[in-house]
């Protein structure tokens, strides 16, 4: 998890992820527990957007992180 934000890409294709309300691109991380029921647990990620708030949720490793004075792998 990180504590600043980052430029995020999403599947095995590596789309840049941009914000499903306001198109922003850079996201805080924060690790999440999808199920209520403790036996059951699975944990997700949460990617905060930084311009609106909004939240994005995430099963499994889909997701990757990067710097944003680096920009994207590609």
């Amino acid at each position: 998890m990180s504590r600043s934000s980052s430029l995020v890409t999403v599947g095995p294709e590596r789309a840049p992820l941009h914000c499903l309300v306001c198109r922003g691109q850079l996201f805080r991380d924060r690790q999440i527990k999808l199920d209520t029921m403790e036996w059951l647990a699975r944990y997700g990620t949460a990617l905060i957007c930084d311009r609106c708030s909004f939240v994005h949720t995430f099963a499994g490793g889909a997701v990757e992180l990067w710097d944003p004075d680096k920009g994207y792998p590609f």
